[in-house]
């Protein structure tokens, strides 16, 4: 059964709409003249969510076969695909489970580690949705494993998984206030997951909810929006490479428990909730305060590369964004060797063009080398000279480019 069985697609069609969308919150802003985008952070965030979406496919079978082989052996019951009571109890026990896992994520190290990196984000709005982890689904699974005992079929769990993680989109923007008493209070909306992202004291930790918010309030973790939202993390990230993004939390718990003076001790690391420090001679262990914040007076970080830099790195970003696209739409038709291939490529593209972005030292350097790369991926694949040709093409006008900007800094702010 697990063999032959074919995922529903549903995000992948809908990504097409995640983009008329964000055109529109776009036009939104101009029209109210709202600066709700940034280009370098939008490149970033888009940027881990392509990795999400990439690194993905060598995931998701860790946690798909967990499911079938739960649900194949241990279910109690069984729902017939065709029951439309079955679909709303699956989509409202996934929201369930979502609370716990995702509540959860914010109150233990190692899972926060897997988290974090949505919410590195310090702007708000419809691209931070698609801003997410690329090593998550390594161990998310679990929390769904009530779903396969209580009888759903993997293709509903995963239907319904994708319908809360598709719901979750639209509550990424500032561009909507409050919906209605009765919205407000049965479902998860753009103004209580706003107080979800921001890092205002009193907003740590709230709203958890994907589509519903009356988990939250049952359990004792929901907070009205009643102040300016800070977004971002308490510790800023003040980086737009993806893969560091994706990594530097658990280097961070791995030193820490490296130079942690008691055994026990490094092992709390990796369950207590972040901001937790360890004993140290006659300290007890503790908390970092978490610092008041305005929208006045935080500084984002905000690099600002010149003309010709923000150029040529939009143009390949858009280039490797349309690419990475077509290959998550026919990805049935590559071999494993292909796939990691391709992967590669598109993770050395990602950082190398996030590094010139920020002015990097060593940007110039990984630009060269991930397009030296892609002769090796157009050498495998054999698709002829031409595509040679646009290769050296490719590297001819990345040579004249980093020589024209070889003494322009970006300026960060």
């Amino acid at each position: 059964m697990f063999e032959n069985f074919t995922p529903p697609p549903i995000v992948t069609y809908a990504i097409p709409v995640f983009f008329l969308l964000i055109g529109i919150e776009v036009f939104i802003g101009y029209r109210k003249n709202k600066a709700l985008y940034r280009l370098n952070d939008s490149i970033a965030d888009l940027s881990t969510g392509i990795i999400s979406q990439i690194w993905g496919l060598f995931q998701k079978g860790i946690g798909l076969f967990a499911y079938f082989y739960i649900y194949e052996h241990f279910r109690f019951f069984e729902f017939a695909m065709t029951n439309p009571w079955a679909w709303i109890l699956c989509i409202v026990g996934q929201d369930f489970c979502y609370y716990w896992s995702h509540r959860l994520a914010h109150e233990v190290n190692l899972l926060w580690a897997g988290h974090v990196i949505h919410h590195h984000s310090e702007e708000y709005n419809l691209v931070v949705a698609l801003r997410q982890t690329g090593l998550g689904g390594i161990v998310t699974w679990i929390f769904y494993v009530p779903l396969a005992l209580i009888g759903f079929h993997p293709w509903m769990y995963l239907a319904s998984g994708q319908i809360n993680l598709i719901y979750q989109f639209w509550v990424h923007t500032k561009a909507v206030g409050k919906i209605g008493k009765i919205g407000e209070y049965l479902l998860s909306t753009p103004s209580h997951h706003r107080v979800h992202h921001a890092i205002n004291p009193i907003y740590i930790d709230k709203n958890h909810g994907g589509i519903f918010i009356i988990f939250d309030r049952m359990f004792g973790t929901f907070q009205e929006e009643t102040e300016p939202c800070v977004y971002g993390t308490v510790k800023p990230l003040r980086s737009f490479n993806p893969v560091y993004a994706n990594f530097h939390y658990y280097w961070e718990l791995i030193k820490q428990a490296a130079s942690a003076p008691y055994f026990l001790d490094k092992i709390k690391v990796f369950f207590k909730p972040p901001g937790w420090y360890p004993r140290e001679g006659t300290k007890p262990d503790g908390f970092l305060p978490i610092p008041e914040v305005s929208p006045d007076t935080f500084h984002k970080y905000d690099p600002k590369p010149g003309p010709e830099v923000r150029t040529y790195t939009t143009t390949w970003f858009v280039l490797v964004l349309l690419l990475a696209f077509a290959f998550l739409l026919f990805v049935a038709k590559f071999s494993f060797v292909s796939q990691v291939l391709i992967t590669v490529w598109v993770t050395l593209s990602l950082v190398a063009i996030n590094a010139l972005i920020e002015g990097k030292s060593w940007a110039g350097a990984m630009e060269i080398t991930r397009l030296l790369f892609g002769f090796l991926v157009i050498a495998y694949f054999d698709v002829g000279w031409a595509y040679y040709a646009i290769g050296i093409v490719c590297l001819l006008v990345a040579g004249i480019y980093l020589y024209r900007t070889s003494g322009q800094k970006a300026e960060a702010t």
